[in-house]
C-alpha cells in the first residue's frame, strides 16, 4: 500500500518539464522527462493568498486591514498606526514623551490565505506568513523589547544596544542581537524551527539554551529536545517571504500543509503517501498549476473541490 518512494525535481522554465527519478533497492532508473501537457488542468481552481490581516487595537476593537483605506487608521497612546499601500502597517512614534500609564498592546493576525508586514515603533520589520499572529507593544517602554508570535514570521530587528529584543513563541524564547531570522511554529508542524540569516540568536526553553550563528537552524521538538542543524537550507526556510515555494526533498504532507495555509483549503488523503519533491515554484500561481507540476510525476493526483483538495494515488 502507499505510493512508490520517489524524488522529483521540478523545473519552472518557459516550457516546464519534469525529471522523475524512481528510487529502488539501491539503484536509480534512467531519467524520464514528462511534458507538462501530459495532464489537463482541472476545471475547478483556487487563487493564491494575498495581503490581508486583522488588527486588534488596545481597546479590543478591530480593523480589517485589507478593506481599510491607506493612511492613518488609529492612534495608540503616543504612536500613530499607518496603513501603507503595499500590504504593510507602520507604527510611528510621536515626538512627545511617553504618556503615563501601562503599555498598549496590539495584535495583528493573518488568516489562511493571508500575509502582512509590520514596521514596529523601534523600526524593526516583521513579515507574517498565513495563519500567524504578532502581539507587540505600540511603544517599547521597558528595558527589553518583547513580542509574541504564533505561526511563522520573518524578522529584521533594529539593533538598540540598551534594549535587547526578545521574541516568545510557544515554549521557546529567542533573544536577539540586531539580526535577520525566521521562526516557524505552527501547531500542526512537528517542531519549532528558528533559522538565522544574519547576527546571532540565543534560543532557549525550560530544558536549556543554544546559541545559533548565521546559516544554522535551531529545532525544538515537541518532546522538548533541541537539535542544531549547522548547514540549514536558508532559502527553503524564507522562501514564503520571497514569494516562492522551495522544496528540498520535502514530503507530500509538508507540501500540502503549505498549500492548506496559503490557498485557504482543507486537505485530505485517500491513503498514506511516501513521496518527496525538490524544486521551486511561485507562490502566486493558482493551485491547479502547482498541483499539475506534481501530477506530472504520474505518482500522485489531486481532486479539487470547493474549499478542499484530495490527494489521490
Amino acid at each position: 500500500s502507499g505510493f512508490i518512494r520517489a524524488a522529483v525535481i521540478l523545473s519552472v522554465t518557459g516550457i516546464a518539464s519534469l525529471l522523475l527519478y524512481y528510487l529502488t533497492a539501491g539503484r536509480r532508473e534512467k531519467e524520464k522527462t514528462v511534458p507538462e501537457t501530459a495532464v489537463a488542468a482541472p476545471v475547478t481552481d483556487i487563487i493564491p493568498g494575498s495581503n490581508k490581516a486583522i488588527l486588534t487595537l488596545g481597546d479590543g476593537s478591530t480593523v480589517i486591514l485589507d478593506t481599510t483605506s491607506n493612511g492613518q487608521v488609529s492612534t495608540q497612546g503616543n504612536t500613530k498606526v499607518i496603513k501603507l499601500d503595499n500590504g504593510q502597517l507602520k507604527y510611528l512614534k510621536g515626538n512627545r514623551d511617553q504618556i503615563p500609564g501601562i503599555a498598549i498592546y496590539n495584535t495583528i493576525s493573518t488568516p489562511r490565505g493571508g500575509q502582512y508586514q509590520v514596521v514596529l515603533a523601534d523600526g524593526s520589520r516583521i513579515w507574517l506568513n498565513a495563519s500567524s499572529s504578532l502581539r507587540f507593544p505600540t511603544e517599547f517602554r521597558d528595558t527589553i523589547r518583547e513580542v509574541e508570535v504564533t505561526g511563522e514570521a520573518y524578522c529584521e530587528i533594529a539593533h538598540i544596544a540598551s534594549k535587547p529584543f526578545r521574541l516568545k513563541v510557544k515554549d521557546m524564547q529567542v533573544n536577539v542581537l540586531g539580526t535577520h531570522f525566521d521562526v516557524m511554529a505552527y501547531d500542526n508542524e512537528s517542531a519549532i524551527k528558528t533559522t538565522l540569516l544574519e547576527g546571532s540568536l540565543r534560543v532557549s526553553n525550560a530544558t536549556g539554551a543554544s546559541l545559533i550563528m548565521p546559516g544554522q537552524q535551531a529545532v525544538l521538538h515537541k518532546n522538548g529536545s533541541f537539535q542544531l542543524i549547522p548547514n540549514a537550507d536558508v532559502e527553503e526556510a524564507i522562501a514564503w517571504k520571497n514569494g516562492k515555494f522551495v522544496f528540498n526533498s520535502a514530503d507530500i504532507y509538508t507540501i500540502m500543509r503549505q498549500v492548506e495555509r496559503w490557498y485557504d483549503v482543507d486537505i485530505s488523503f485517500e491513503r498514506e503517501a511516501d513521496l518527496h519533491f525538490t524544486g521551486q515554484l511561485s507562490r502566486y500561481i493558482n493551485v491547479s498549476e502547482l498541483l499539475r507540476k506534481l501530477e506530472l510525476t504520474n505518482e500522485v493526483h489531486f481532486r479539487i473541490e470547493k474549499g478542499r483538495i484530495t490527494v489521490l494515488p
